[in-house]
C-alpha cells in the first residue's frame, strides 16, 4: 500500500510540474506572437514631408536599377525590398534589398545593399525576354511577411496576339525566400487566368497590388482592371468599371473571399484611343483589420507627362463577398465603401508612375511614415522618385 501512496504523490506531482511547464511554454509563444504582430493604424489624412530622386537608371552588381514596382519594409532589419519589373530584359529579374535613411523628415538617402535574382522552381534564373516565350516575369508587387521570413510577389504574366502569333503565360503570385529561392505558388481562383478568348484578366491589368493583414494570416491581392466577365474599363466620363480584391487565408492557401471595387472615370479626355489610356489599382496596403489603403493610378494619352494619383481608405466592414459571382456584369455587385484620402495633384509637382508603397519606420513625433515609389520603365524621360509622407491619426 505505501509503495501505491508514493507512485500517487509522484504522478501527481509530475503532473503539477508538467501543467506548469506547459503553461511558461504558452506564454513564451503567445509573447512571441505579440512581438510579430503587425502595427495597426488610424488614418485621418497624410501630409507630404519630402521628395527623393535617385540618379536614372544606376548599375548595381552588374544589374540596371529600375522598374522598381514594389515595395515594403521590413522594420526588424531596418531595410525595404523593391521589386523591379524587368522581365529579364536589362538583367535578370530581380528584387534589391536597400536602406533608406530618414533625417528630419527628410530622405536623406537610398543606398541599394543587395540584389537577389528571383529562382523559377527548377532553381534557375529567368531565361532572357525573349528566348523562352513560355515564361515572362513581370514582378509588380512584393511583400515580406516576418513569420514566415518569406517574401510574396506579384507577376502579371503575357497575354499577346500579334502577327497571327498567341503568347500566353499564366499570371502568379509566388512565395520566396529572402534570398529568391521559389517556395510555392498561390493557386489562383477560377476565371483569373487568361484564355484565348475575350474571358478572365486583361493584359497587364492584374496584380499589382499585394498586403498582408490580420497578423499575416490573411493577403489581400488587387487587380488593376476589371475582368472581361465584370464589364468594361474606366474610360473619361465613365465610372462604373469594377474591379476586385481578393483575400487568401495563408493557412489554407484559399482564396476566401472577393470584394467589388468601383474604379473612377479617366480624369481627363484622351487624344487617341488605345491601351495605355487606363485608372486602375496600382497598389494596397492593409492599415488594420478591416481598412486598406487603395492607390488608383491613371494615364491618358496626350497627358503622357503626368499620372494622375488619387489615395483612397476602403472599408470592409460589412462588405458583401463576390466570390459566387462570375460576372459582375450579369450580376451586378455591392462595391466596397471608399473615401478619398489625398489627391497627389494637389501637391503641384511632377509626379511620375507610382506603383509602390509601404509603411516606413515612425518619424520624430511618434507619427508613423509612407513611403512612395515610381516605375519609371527604365526609360530615359521619366523621374525614379520616391516620396514620404506623415501620416495623421
Amino acid at each position: 500500500m505505501q509503495t501505491k501512496h508514493f507512485d500517487l504523490k509522484f504522478i501527481q506531482r509530475y503532473f503539477i510540474i508538467y501543467a506548469l511547464f506547459a503553461i511558461i511554454l504558452s506564454s513564451c509563444s503567445v509573447t512571441k506572437h505579440v512581438k510579430i504582430k503587425q502595427d495597426e493604424a488610424n488614418i485621418s489624412a497624410i501630409k507630404f514631408l519630402d521628395e527623393y530622386v535617385m540618379p536614372l537608371n544606376p548599375v548595381f552588381q552588374n544589374t540596371v536599377v529600375g522598374g522598381l514596382s514594389g515595395i515594403d519594409y521590413d522594420v526588424k532589419q531596418n531595410q525595404y525590398y523593391m521589386i523591379s519589373d524587368d522581365p529579364s530584359q536589362f538583367s535578370p529579374a530581380r528584387i534589391y534589398i536597400a536602406k533608406i535613411d530618414l533625417k528630419e523628415n527628410k530622405i536623406d538617402t537610398i543606398r541599394i545593399t543587395g540584389v537577389n535574382f528571383l529562382l523559377q522552381e527548377n532553381g534557375s534564373q529567368y531565361p532572357k525576354y525573349g528566348t523562352d516565350k513560355s515564361v515572362k516575369p513581370d514582378g509588380e508587387a512584393v511583400r515580406y511577411n516576418p513569420v514566415a521570413k518569406q517574401l510574396i510577389w506579384s507577376s502579371e504574366g503575357e497575354r499577346l496576339f500579334k502577327n497571327g502569333d498567341t503568347t500566353i503565360v499564366q499570371p502568379g503570385l509566388t512565395f520566396i525566400s529572402t534570398a529568391g529561392k521559389f517556395l510555392d505558388n498561390l493557386p489562383l481562383p477560377e476565371g483569373f487566368h487568361f484564355t484565348k478568348t475575350q474571358s478572365g484578366p486583361r493584359k497587364n491589368a492584374l496584380f499589382e497590388g499585394l498586403t498582408y493583414a490580420d497578423d499575416y494570416r490573411a493577403l489581400y491581392a488587387s487587380l488593376e482592371e476589371p475582368l472581361y466577365q465584370d464589364g468594361p474599363q474606366a474610360a473619361f466620363g465613365y465610372d462604373k468599371a469594377l474591379t476586385r480584391i481578393l483575400k487568401f487565408d495563408m493557412a489554407t492557401k484559399k482564396n476566401v473571399a472577393q470584394y467589388a471595387y468601383n474604379l473612377g472615370a479617366l480624369p481627363v479626355k484622351p487624344t487617341v484611343d488605345n491601351d495605355w489610356n487606363v485608372n486602375g489599382i496600382s497598389e494596397i496596403l492593409a492599415v488594420n483589420h478591416h481598412t486598406l489603403l487603395v492607390l488608383e493610378r491613371a494615364w491618358a494619352k496626350g497627358h503622357d507627362d503626368h499620372t494622375f494619383l488619387k489615395l483612397y481608405l476602403v472599408d470592409l466592414n460589412g462588405a458583401e463577398n463576390e466570390i459566387d459571382n462570375p460576372s459582375f456584369a450579369k450580376n451586378p455587385p455591392k462595391p466596397l465603401s471608399k473615401k478619398l484620402l489625398f489627391d497627389f495633384d494637389t501637391l503641384n509637382m511632377h509626379i511620375d508612375n507610382v506603383e509602390g508603397v509601404t509603411f516606413g519606420p515612425k518619424l520624430a513625433n511618434g507619427h508613423r511614415s509612407l513611403i512612395f515609389c515610381v516605375d519609371n520603365n527604365f526609360s530615359k524621360t521619366q523621374l525614379q522618385q520616391f516620396f514620404l509622407f506623415e501620416i495623421i491619426p
